[in-house]
Order: C-alpha cells, then structure tokens, then sequence
C-alpha cells in the first residue's frame, strides 16, 4: 500500500515538477532497477510506454562536480541497458546547494534535470495537521505524505525538532485512528 502511494506521489512528482507529461506504464524490471542499486542511487526508475527510461530520487545532500560525474556514469549505463532517452530527475531539499562548476559532457542522450523543493511553510503546513488532529478529522493520503515531508522541508536548523513534532502527531493520528 504504502509503495503504491508513493508511485503515485513520485508519478504526480514527475509531471508537476520535472514537467514530464509521457505516460508511464510502471516501474522498469528488476535488472534495470540493479542499475541503481549498483551506482548507490535511491532511485526508482520508471518506463514509459516508449519504452524511455526515467529515473526519479529524492536527494538530501549537496550536488558537487563528482556526484554530477557518478550521476552520468549512472545515466550512461542505463542508456547502455535500454539504448533510448534517459531522464534522470533529482528532487532536492530546498537547502541543498548545487556546487557543480564544470560541464559534462555524454555521448548518451541523458536529460538531467535537479529541481530543488520549493521552501515552504514547514511549520504553517504542520500547526494546520495539527489543528486537523485536535478536531478529530481524518487525514488523507496527501496529509500523510505533507506530515512525512515536514521535517524535509523546514529549515536545517530546525529538522530535529520537526521530525520529533511529526513524530509524536504521528503517534496521535494512529492511537485515534484518523486515517482514512
């Protein structure tokens, strides 16, 4: 369950955010998905009905001129694997930096393409969940995924006592049952 809502997540990501609009008919099989197992990448990597390759991660730490270097060995080898297209899409934290200087060049067709996560209203988005909680209302499957992205979202300084908010307002949604 929690897997599909966060295909679907990553899908409405995918076309929001990176302005992707392909249809994908599901996630690529198991030995494309090694690909990023063996280059350490968090990704999932998608397949369109064209049978392109898209590769979708959340990223949490800043982008340098050697993680731009392994991101393009990762892009080259599914392009070696599958011959067609290869988007990779990183989405970053709004507190990442992309440090990269240097371009890099590829004789693959790779888009690469890192979108930081708009700063948003962490504490704002968290009192409103709150609120929801102490009124006894139910919350969605997007509220659980705002309740999970909280501590993300704030400020870096501020990350620990996010995650110890969402925590203990996870605690309560799930000892009153409010999922719906």
């Amino acid at each position: 369950m929690h897997k599909k809502n966060y295909d679907e997540t990553a899908l409405t990501l995918i076309e929001n955010i990176f302005n992707d609009n392909r249809n994908i008919v599901g996630l690529a099989e198991e030995k494309i998905q090694k690909i990023a197992e063996k280059h350490k990448r968090t990704a999932d990597i998608y397949i369109t009905e064209d049978d392109e390759l898209i590769s979708y991660e959340i990223i949490m730490e800043d982008i340098d001129n050697e993680e731009l270097q392994r991101i393009k060995e990762y892009g080259e080898e599914l392009y070696e694997m599958n011959g067609k297209l290869i988007c990779i899409y990183l989405l970053g934290s709004p507190h990442i930096k992309i440090k990269a200087k240097k371009h890099i060049e590829s004789d693959s067709p790779l888009l690469i393409n890192i979108s930081l996560m708009p700063q948003s209203d962490a504490y704002d988005i968290l009192r409103h969940l709150q609120d929801m909680v102490k009124k006894n209302k139910k919350l969605n499957k997007e509220d659980l995924f705002a309740l999970k992205m909280i501590p993300q979202m704030g400020p870096k300084e501020d990350k620990r006592q996010l995650r110890i908010a969402c925590l203990t307002l996870w605690k309560e949604v799930n000892e009153k049952g409010l999922i719906k």
